[in-house]
């Protein structure tokens, strides 16, 4: 992951869980800033989907922040999990 991504996608599982899928864009303007939790794909895997704002810098410490404030998760376990775009 570089320092500012316009988009991120990957995987993540809560202890004793399924894979899930998280998905992080800025609004572009478009959509309204926000995080939608519970979202089930066309695959029917479960997940959550991030927008942020336009100005918004997206890295590995905002998306690891945002999910931990989201999830409740104060500590992560960096491991080699499924493709998420697969799984999607």
């Amino acid at each position: 992951m570089t320092e500012d991504m316009a988009f991120v996608e990957g995987c993540y599982r809560l202890a004793g869980g399924v894979w899930q899928v998280f998905i992080f864009r800025r609004s572009n303007g478009i959509e309204e800033v926000g995080i939608k939790q519970n979202l089930t794909w066309r695959s029917g895997v479960t997940g959550l989907n991030a927008i942020l704002s336009n100005d918004a810098k997206i890295d590995k410490s905002v998306v690891l922040s945002v999910l931990s404030d989201t999830l409740g998760v104060t500590e992560w376990s960096e491991v080699r999990g499924p493709d998420s775009m697969q799984l999607r």
